[in-house]
C-alpha cells in the first residue's frame, strides 16, 4: 500500500448509531445537477438555448407540483463504522462486535497502483479508523406514477418524472454525504450550492464502478446498513437496488482520497 496516502489524524464521528432521514424535496432540488440532467436525460447542450429555456420552464412546473403533492418521497440511512484495511480489502466491524464484513477491491496494475483500501488505516498499524456507509432513494412509487402518466398520454411528463427521480437520488447522496462530513467534524464552513461543486475532504464510492466493480459487495453493505425496513431499499438477486432511483456508497474522510481508474 502507498504509505503516504494515510493521514496522521483520524477524525472520530459523533456517534456509531444508525441514522434514518427523509431529506426535504426543496433541498434536493436545490442541490440537483440541472446541467447534467439537461445533458444526460434531455440531450440538451449549452448551445441549444431555446430548447434549454423550454425545458427549464417544464422542469420548474414539475418541480413545484412534485414538492406540493410530494410525488417523490426521499428517504435514506447512514452509519459510521470502525474499519481497518488489510491488503486490498477493508474490514467493517459491525456494532456489538462479531465477524467483520470484508469488502475487497482491485488495485491499479500500473501508475500509482491505487486501491480503495489505501484510504483506510491499515490493521497492521494498530490504529482503528472509521468509514461511513449510506443508502438513499427517491424511487418509491415513481414507476407506478410514470406508468399512469404514460397511459394518460403524457409521455414527456412520464419520462421526466423517472429522470428526476434518478437525478434527485444523486442529490440526496450529496446531501447525506454533507451531513456525514459535518458529523465527522470535517465539513466545509460554506458549502457550495449545489453541494456537488463543493471542495471537501474525503470522497464517496459506489459499487459497480471500476474501482469497486463487484456488485455482490452490496450484500455486505445491506447487511450492515439494513436500508429495507424504513428506507424501503431492497436488493435484487443480481445485487441491484430496488427502486432503481437509489444510491449507496462507502464514504472515506481521508484527504488524500481521489477518484481514479483501474
Amino acid at each position: 500500500m502507498p504509505g503516504s496516502l494515510y493521514p496522521a489524524d483520524i477524525p472520530v464521528p459523533s456517534d456509531l448509531e444508525r441514522h434514518y432521514l427523509e431529506p426535504g424535496l426543496p433541498e434536493l432540488f436545490e442541490n440537483m445537477d440541472e446541467g447534467l440532467f439537461n445533458l444526460r436525460f434531455l440531450g440538451l447542450k449549452k448551445s441549444q438555448e431555446e430548447k434549454r429555456l423550454e425545458a427549464a420552464k417544464l422542469l420548474a412546473a414539475l418541480r413545484a407540483e412534485i414538492i406540493e403533492k410530494k410525488l417523490i418521497k426521499p428517504r435514506g440511512v447512514y452509519r459510521f463504522f470502525p474499519v481497518n484495511s488489510a491488503g486490498d480489502a477493508i474490514n467493517f466491524y459491525p456494532p456489538g462486535g462479531g465477524k467483520p464484513v470484508v469488502f475487497s477491491f482491485p488495485r491499479q496494475a500500473a501508475g500509482e497502483r491505487l486501491c480503495l483500501a489505501d484510504f483506510a488505516a491499515p490493521e497492521a498499524g494498530g490504529k482503528r479508523d472509521y468509514a461511513a456507509l449510506l443508502a438513499v432513494t427517491c424511487g418509491e412509487g415513481v414507476l407506478a406514477l410514470s406508468r399512469r402518466e404514460r397511459e394518460a398520454g403524457n409521455y414527456v411528463r412520464s419520462y421526466m418524472i423517472e429522470a428526476l427521480a434518478l437525478t434527485l437520488a444523486e442529490a440526496a447522496a450529496d446531501v447525506v454525504h454533507y451531513r456525514i462530513r459535518r458529523e465527522w467534524g470535517i465539513a466545509e464552513e460554506k458549502p457550495a450550492v449545489p453541494l456537488l461543486r463543493s471542495k471537501y475532504r474525503g470522497k464517496r464510492y459506489s459499487f459497480g464502478y471500476p474501482v469497486a466493480p463487484d456488485l455482490a459487495n452490496q450484500g455486505g453493505l445491506f447487511e450492515l446498513l439494513r436500508p429495507a425496513p424504513d428506507a424501503g431499499i431492497k436488493l435484487t438477486d443480481g445485487f441491484m437496488m430496488d427502486p432503481e432511483a437509489s444510491v449507496s456508497a462507502i464514504v472515506f474522510h481521508n484527504p488524500n482520497a481521489v477518484y481514479f481508474g483501474i
